[in-house]
């Protein structure tokens, strides 16, 4: 039923579309062995004459078939042609070295428990600055929990002005593995395949309750300017050859 919801919400909109979603190019790299890293670009424009806002983290990445109620820009496959309800080959990422710390053979080497440790300092240092943050708006809150989920959410919020246009590049990686299984599910990118990539921005606001305060979540759900729906971008080909 949420998703329905959401579909409708674009289709409210009528033939003003407040958005439009393309994607620029998708650039490879092969320089790593094991992996291959993409980098996506793409754009978003604001159709109307009006400020807009939404949520959104648009540098991570998430397959649709594992996409309720995420933050992420969503990826759709295309196989020759015909969508295929993939999870995978990209996954998602809960911060940007995670497929760096992947790649570490010996993780107790002394350079490599250095950088470990700096990526988990980091983590802690954007958890305190959240709570710092919190509390100093004199949030009235105590759990750190939800402080956290708060502060998160709000930094996600963008904003377009009347006919801005906003450039973002998604960086992530195929580890060249074929054949891969989610579960029941079986997948083989076959090489002799055409594979198209189609980017989605699946916006909600009315699902984010639990994570907002009451004044804010009634700020942002009575703000029509602060737009919810679905939003698809052009195909793009994508090489895994």
């Amino acid at each position: 039923m949420k998703y329905i919801l959401v579909l409708f919400s674009v289709f409210l909109y009528g033939q003003n579309v407040p958005l439009t979603v393309k994607i620029s190019s998708i650039v490879a790299n092969d320089s790593l062995p094991k992996r291959r890293i993409y980098s996506i670009n793409y754009q978003v424009e604001n159709n109307t004459n009006h400020e807009v806002q939404f949520f959104l983290k648009p540098t991570s990445l998430i397959a649709q078939a594992a996409s309720s109620l995420t933050l992420f820009t969503v990826y759709k496959m295309y196989r020759n042609g015909v969508f295929d309800a993939m999870d995978g080959p990209f996954y998602e990422k809960r911060y940007a070295e995670q497929d760096e710390i992947h790649d570490i053979h010996d993780q107790q080497a002394p350079q490599n428990k250095k950088f470990i440790a700096e990526v988990v300092d980091k983590i802690n240092k954007i958890k305190k600055e959240y709570l710092e943050n919190y509390r100093a708006k004199g949030g009235a809150s105590t759990d750190e929990a939800w402080i956290y989920k708060n502060q998160s959410l709000l930094q996600t919020v963008i904003t377009l002005q009347p006919h801005e246009v906003k450039n973002f590049t998604i960086t992530t990686s195929w580890w060249r593995n074929r054949y891969f299984k989610i579960e029941d599910n079986e997948f083989y990118l076959n090489e002799n395949d055409k594979f198209e990539m189609q980017l989605a921005l699946i916006l909600n606001k009315s699902d984010r309750k639990e994570a907002l305060s009451e004044v804010e979540y009634s700020q942002i759900k009575n703000n029509p300017n602060f737009i919810e729906g679905t939003f698809l971008s052009n195909l793009a080909e994508i090489s895994f050859n």
